[in-house]
């Protein structure tokens, strides 16, 4: 049946006056089912009005040809690393928050060229990807996420390239973001059939990166559950702990007494020095006599709530950490915070 222009506005509305489509068909007298596609109606005749970001590249090709000119070359072949082991002395780079498409590509090519040829291994500390386009905030504009995939295949790409051992773990921009949205738009049923289907992991991650045969995920554990926001190597802990204050290194206490409380449910080893990413902040905190506190930066863009008079958070400093290792035992002199915010590079 022809949906009329009538009452696509009595649904919309409805829908504003109500707060949510269940209730405006409530009020309307109609079934759940036929307000949805009216409401649907509606959002997709606005759609064309809303233009997709120009500043963002829409394919693979175009995403890879946007970072190629930051390193300063053409797509080559990946190459071929040799099968990686790791040594009694191993030199790690953590670098995390690129939240693709809005990873800074001038970040990147720094990190490529500057610590690609003596780095061990790359553990990238989450938010490899955004999920922009079904974040439930307000959009400041439009992303496809087609130009998401786009952006975090070729940034993978480049990053595999570029190191011989690269760690993953999981931020909540990757899998949780839009597991969450699909488990909470369909029936407990309906979601099994599809872990069924895509063999239980609905991460987009995971699915770009099992072309690259260097690349790999956090493994670890806690009983039956698998932690994919947390790593540790060594005595040196990875984290993306969802945890954020406006004030210097109380996230990284909390964080660690966190992990004091749960070391034995983790299965953790005793550890010396957490790297924590998702504040988007750059710090080391000694801590306690024996511990070293480190929030790692990020490799991405400002964004865009962070211009609003709400003035929410902090300012995002822009970095990564590299160290060294000697048998697991972290070099606490070797940790070094590396600033890429342009106006660091001025001063």
């Amino acid at each position: 049946m022809r949906i009329t222009d009538a009452q696509r506005r009595e649904v919309a509305e409805a829908v504003s006056r109500f707060g949510s489509i269940a209730a405006a068909a409530r009020q309307l007298g109609i079934p759940r089912r036929t307000a949805s596609d009216r409401f649907n109606a509606v959002t997709a005749a606005l759609e064309p009005v809303i233009p997709p970001s120009q500043s963002l590249p829409v394919t693979v090709d175009e995403a890879w040809e946007q970072l190629d000119g930051w390193i300063g070359r053409k797509r080559v072949p990946k190459p071929v690393h040799p099968t990686w082991k790791a040594g009694k002395t191993q030199r790690l780079t953590v670098a995390g928050d690129f939240h693709a498409p809005f990873h800074a590509p001038e970040i990147v090519a720094t990190l490529i060229a500057e610590e690609g040829p003596r780095t061990d291994t790359l553990i990238i500390s989450g938010d490899l990807m955004d999920h922009y386009s079904i974040s439930r905030f307000v959009p400041f504009e439009r992303v496809a996420i087609e130009q998401e995939i786009a952006g975090a295949d070729a940034l993978l790409g480049q990053l595999s390239a570029a190191f011989p051992d690269v760690l993953i773990i999981e931020g909540n921009h990757d899998k949780p973001r839009f597991e969450k949205q699909i488990r909470s738009l369909l029936t407990p049923d309906m979601m099994h059939c599809i872990e069924l289907l895509t063999g239980g992991n609905l991460s987009i991650v995971h699915m770009l990166a099992k072309r690259y045969k260097n690349v790999r995920f956090a493994p670890q554990q806690a009983g039956r559950y698998k932690l994919g926001w947390m790593t540790q190597v060594g005595d040196l802990i990875v984290s993306h702990a969802e945890k954020f204050s406006r004030v210097p290194g109380a996230a990284l206490r909390q964080i660690d007494e966190g992990l004091t409380d749960f070391d034995q449910v983790y299965d953790l080893k005793p550890w010396r020095v957490i790297i924590q990413a998702h504040t988007h902040q750059l710090g080391m905190f000694p801590f306690k006599s024996d511990r070293l506190l480190v929030e790692g930066g990020c490799c991405c863009e400002i964004h865009g709530y962070q211009m609003t008079a709400r003035m929410g958070g902090r300012p995002q400093r822009q970095g990564y950490v590299t160290l060294t290792q000697h048998s697991g035992v972290t070099d606490v002199n070797s940790v070094r915070l590396h600033w890429l915010n342009a106006e660091r590079k001025i001063a």
